[in-house]
């Protein structure tokens, strides 16, 4: 692949580290030992117990609030898919954590009732102005506008206000943004001002995660997914970025294996085949000492609490805010298709793993990052850490799945064995989960 500027890597979720900070891992066994820490302490899964932890619910609570946001979900699907985009803009959970079906007309709220019925969930059907098909050509509309242009940071479609929404930075008043924004207007899009730009997080620093290089320089990103390739060999999704211009890839110090392919900018995402010396688990790491097993890719609903794992922030959660986002990260790299939530993201946390409940959802993209101290020395934080609201933009997991023919990895603790012919049963192995390693 041919080389790009070292630039774009500082705009990106990438990290420096270096190759002597990293130690090996000695492959898990398979023992109960390590089945508990994959659920976490005592009855309640490690998701349950950071999702409690983070909304300031019980355990419990959470637990109640994962399986219903799951039901609802499946709803959320089968409404879309049997409403089409005529007489619909889609289903999402509302702040109270209703779930909101909206139709364009009576014979449409109809439908979506008998919809609701078939899958047991509680719906309240609101009627809207604009059905899916017409906010598509109104996002269309928006993004011929607004793509490179540098004052438009972002556009997505927000269900609930059934319009689309775009962020322009504050102050903006280049020739360029100006234009953009009367012709965004007059699409009737919502234009919201922000002072943090679209950053794809890359920092240097030394630590953990995967390594590559570019133009001699050493870079971290955060693992998403383990899978597996259509014959069977290990294989682990991540952030596009993370692979542009970049070579050499290790982690902990051995080689990681090779880029099965990228796409960036457009979209973000990357496969990779793994080195024998890696052993891919189907597990987040939360960062206390335990895991969320991964069991399936089950696309969580507009308003579902989603969970990220990544090198900087670790283990961060929020709500999942929109779909088919596009983001301008600035220096004619636009992404389409990503999904907006607000867990804390920062530099570093490129390609790291987004789970609901134990459903895998993406990987992280970039994220809105703030000046909280007015030193240009320090890296910019997410919004929580800056007293403002968190947005960060992930890459749907599913579209990377398909795209490459890989099957998510699922499963316990235990180590998945490796496909033959991958090394020697006695050699030592590093454990490869999805987030971060340690």
């Amino acid at each position: 692949m041919t080389k790009k500027p070292a630039r774009r890597l500082h705009r990106s979720l990438a990290a420096v580290a270096a190759a002597s900070c990293l130690t090996a891992a000695t492959l898990l066994a398979s023992t109960s030992a390590n089945a508990a820490e994959a659920t976490g302490v005592g009855p309640y899964t490690a998701a349950e117990q950071a999702l409690a932890a983070h909304d300031g619910i019980t355990p419990e609570q959470a637990r109640e609030k994962f399986a219903e946001q799951a039901v609802q979900s499946e709803a959320a699907a089968a409404i879309s898919d049997a409403l089409g985009a005529d007489l619909s803009a889609g289903a999402y959970i509302d702040a109270s954590g209703q779930l909101v079906a909206t139709a364009t007309s009576g014979a449409a709220v109809a439908a979506v009732a008998d919809v609701a019925r078939s899958v047991g969930a509680d719906v309240e059907i609101r009627v809207v102005a604009k059905s899916e098909a017409e906010l598509t050509a109104q996002n269309d509309a928006v993004t011929a506008a607004a793509v490179d242009v540098p004052g438009i940071a972002s556009w997505a479609v927000d269900p609930e206000a059934n319009n689309v929404v775009v962020q322009a930075v504050a102050g903006a008043s280049d020739p360029a943004t100006l234009e953009a924004l009367a012709a965004i207007r007059a699409t009737g899009a919502t234009v919201v001002e922000t002072e943090a730009l679209p950053t794809q997080l890359a920092s240097m620093v030394g630590g953990e995660q995967y390594e590559f290089r570019v133009d001699g320089s050493n870079y971290v990103c955060s693992v998403g997914f383990p899978a597996r390739t259509s014959s069977g060999a290990a294989a682990m999704v991540s952030a596009g970025h993370c692979v542009e211009g970049a070579s050499s890839f290790s982690f902990k110090g051995s080689n990681m294996g090779s880029p099965i392919g990228f796409s960036f900018p457009g979209d973000d995402y990357a496969a990779f085949t793994l080195a024998s010396s890696v052993t891919p688990r189907g597990a987040v790491t939360t960062w206390d000492g335990n895991e969320v097993t991964v069991a399936g890719s089950q696309e969580a609903a507009v308003g579902a609490s989603i969970c990220k794992s990544g090198r900087t922030t670790q283990w961060t959660c929020g709500t999942i805010t929109g779909k088919n986002a596009t983001v301008n990260y600035g220096g004619g790299d636009t992404v389409s298709g990503l999904t907006s939530t607000t867990a804390c993201t920062q530099q570093g946390d490129s390609g790291g793993a987004n789970v609901a409940g134990s459903q895998a959802q993406a990987v992280t993209s970039g994220g809105a990052l703030f000046d909280h101290d007015n030193n240009a020395s320090t890296a910019p934080v997410c919004g929580e850490r800056a007293g403002r609201t968190n947005q960060s933009f992930v890459q749907p997991v599913n579209e990377i799945l398909q795209r490459y023919n890989l099957t998510l990895q699922t499963g316990s603790s235990t180590s998945t064995a490796a496909p033959s012919g991958s090394g020697s049963s006695g050699s030592t192995r590093d454990s490869l989960l999805g987030g971060l390693f340690r």
